[in-house]
């Protein structure tokens, strides 16, 4: 039988004479030099700072292994189709070469981590190979790769966790925990910033950032309001508030370990710079002043928009009567949920939602719609953040102490009976400005917990709390910038049990934040008593990319949560159930929002009975930058077709159309 060898080029492909030659592939990798030919910086790896060369074992051809030109040939796929197979379908190829033993291929990726310093052999997500075929594979690429010499295997999944725990110590292993302790350079938010340089220690006060600045803090703020770049010295939770309000102006923020003492920044304090946020590292520069001036007004939506509020609807309305157009009078939270409690499936709280006609029938018994309409035209508040701070919270203790109308009250205090004699409650901001295409608004409203058996007094004092909180500095300062009329929003309160026993809480985004074209599901989990969403600087959560892509669920652990001690919050069956959750509300909700979101923000809770119980639901936009949008694949356009129907012609006749089937593990 002729030898597949003479299916491939010489590893050097043809070049101009007096340039670097670009190379298919290399047969072993002896210097660093050689890896730098091959290596790949791609921006959409979950973790930054890295360099890949991806990597082929033929089991079929004597283990013969291909380390390959990744900037190329970013897909295994598509450099086996291109020289070694070029019957092979795409389908069935991912599932025999990934999840079955009696495949052809060995496919992985070497990485080099160059925070920490890590050189690891991985696989895909969804690759199932056993402890023993893990061990022979490193070993293989060790002896083939002469410039590095500790090799270590990092998992990335469940199973490929469970196979690195019967290795014995044949292999070294690199775990999330260890890999996530070296990492210096976080991307949260991509994107080009330009802005004042201004070092914030300790905590941050809303009023003292403007929107022209790029904010370097030495903590991860509670709150962030509208500015031009963020940076943190130290980790973020990626899902949590202020990395979701980043997202949703477009403003770029990333994580710099020690940030705030660096000189990187120390000494461009005060001055104008370029800050450019990428996948794979940071850069700051001087800026030139009519550059940052048309990015700012970029930036600001042109024209002051008012929501929507139907002022009529009175009374109490069951979560599960509401539907889409509910939002116009209890707003998008509650409306959101009710559609939740139509998909078969998932389980909510329940609850009911108290509409917008109650929130402004207070205003106008305490008398206060003249002084706010007063207010927002005052020279002092509108140019001065420190006045605005003041007056804001004057308004909302005239709110907090008008008495709650007793109808209403008794209403709620009747309503709330058949759960709270069993457990708290919490009232829930539902606004007509959050939880809508284009503006998402995480965080900017009170919620407020209710004890079990609550008084009267109690229950006003929630009432008023989350009705005041519509004039939170965050709040105003978040509207203001995106040119809300304050004096159309109106407060709609979603009021549900709590859901008591509680052991971890969630938010995940029913799309891939970090490559355009792959469907998956990003996840994040963490324990009850902190929160994924209000995460404190460096407290990681468990953080998982499943793949949908490929019809079955592939997880990849990007991070195990970092009060976990390196235990698991989710158990295998519980990532596939709630996947399958997150996909129902991803088909049912999405095409609601069609061409204004790709994506549902998710927030759950898990209990102690290892249920899920949905929060809520929101539409979500992910912006993909160049360095992680998709790309055209080598073959994709006519001519590589046809190439590809000749070289399959080609093969027939080299071949007498006979296929290989030995497979090999030694080498």
């Amino acid at each position: 039988m002729p030898s597949e060898r003479a299916a491939l080029p010489s590893p050097r492909t043809a070049g101009a004479s007096r340039a670097p030659r670009r190379l298919e592939y290399l047969e072993r990798i002896r210097t660093l030099d050689e890896w730098s030919r091959l290596h790949a910086r791609p921006g959409h790896h979950t973790v930054a700072r890295t360099e890949t060369v991806k990597f082929l074992i033929d089991l079929h051809n004597g283990a013969k292994t291909y380390f390959l030109d990744t900037n190329k040939w970013e897909v295994h796929f598509d450099f086996v189709h291109r020289f070694l197979d070029p019957y092979a379908d795409y389908e069935r190829f991912n599932i025999r070469e990934y999840t079955q033993d009696e495949r052809r291929f060995v496919l992985g990726s070497l990485m080099h981590y160059l925070d920490g310093g890590h050189w690891t052999v991985e696989l895909s997500g969804g690759d199932t190979l056993s402890a023993e075929r893990i061990a022979w594979m490193v070993e293989h690429i060790a002896a083939r790769v002469g410039c590095v010499a500790d090799w270590m295997f990092r998992p990335v999944s469940p199973q490929q966790i469970m196979q690195a725990a019967r290795l014995n110590g044949r292999v070294p292993v690199l775990s999330s925990d260890a890999l996530n302790a070296s990492v210096v350079y976080q991307p949260v938010v991509l994107g080009v910033a330009y802005g004042h340089v201004r070092l914030i220690r300790g905590a941050l006060q809303v009023s003292a950032v403007r929107p022209s600045d790029i904010v370097v803090s030495e903590l991860v703020p509670e709150q962030i309001p509208p500015v031009a770049g963020l940076v943190t010295s130290q980790l973020q939770a990626p899902l949590a508030h202020v990395a979701v309000l980043c997202r949703n102006r477009h403003t770029p923020d990333m994580s710099l370990r020690g940030a705030i003492d660096l000189d990187v920044f120390t000494r461009w304090e005060g001055q104008l710079v370029k800050l450019s946020v990428a996948g794979q590292d940071y850069t700051v520069e001087l800026a030139d002043p009519a550059e940052a001036q048309a990015a700012w007004a970029a930036r600001r939506p042109a024209a002051t928009w008012c929501p929507d509020a139907d002022l009529l609807p009175r009374g109490l309305f069951e979560v599960a009567t509401l539907d889409v157009a509910a939002a116009r009078f209890v707003g998008a939270k509650a409306a959101q949920m009710g559609r939740l409690a139509h998909i078969d499936g998932l389980t909510i709280a329940g609850g009911f939602a108290i509409p917008f006609s109650a929130y402004r029938d207070h205003l106008e018994a305490a008398g206060l719609n003249a002084e706010i309409d007063a207010m927002l035209h005052e020279d002092a508040f509108v140019r001065d953040a420190g006045v605005r701070s003041v007056r804001l919270a004057a308004l909302r203790a005239a709110i907090q102490q008008h008495p709650v109308r007793g109808e209403l009250l008794a209403k709620v205090c009747e309503r709330l009976q058949p759960w709270a004699l069993q457990g708290r409650s919490i009232f829930r901001s539902s606004t007509n400005a959050e939880d809508l295409d284009g503006f998402n608004g995480a965080g900017l409203y009170d919620s407020i917990e209710v004890s079990a058996m609550p008084s009267p007094q109690q229950v006003a004092d929630a009432l008023r709390g989350v009705w005041a909180s519509v004039w939170l500095e965050r709040a105003f300062e978040e509207r203001d910038w995106y040119r809300i009329d304050h004096l159309g929003v109106a407060m709609g309160v979603l009021v549900q049990p709590f859901v008591e026993g509680a052991v971890a809480t969630g938010v995940a985004i029913t799309g891939n934040p970090y490559k355009q074209g792959l469907d998956a599901m990003f996840i994040n989990t963490q324990w009850t008593g902190a929160t994924v969403t209000g995460a404190q600087g460096d407290q990681l959560p468990e953080q998982y990319l499943v793949a949908t892509w490929t019809g079955t669920f592939e997880p990849e652990l990007i991070s195990r949560s970092s009060l976990a001690g390196g235990v698991p919050i989710l158990r295998d069956e519980e990532l596939v159930d709630l996947t399958t959750q997150l996909l129902q509300v991803h088909r049912s909700l999405l095409a609601e929002h069609a061409g204004t979101a790709n994506a549902m923000d998710v927030e759950f809770a898990l209990t102690r009975e290892r249920g899920f119980v949905m929060l809520q639901a929101r539409p979500y936009r992910i912006v993909y930058s160049l360095d992680r949008a998709g790309r055209e694949r080598p073959g994709s356009g006519w001519v590589q077709r046809w190439q590809g129907r000749l070289r399959r012609l080609a093969y027939q006749l080299r071949t007498g159309w006979r296929r290989r089937t030995v497979l090999s593990w030694q080498a």
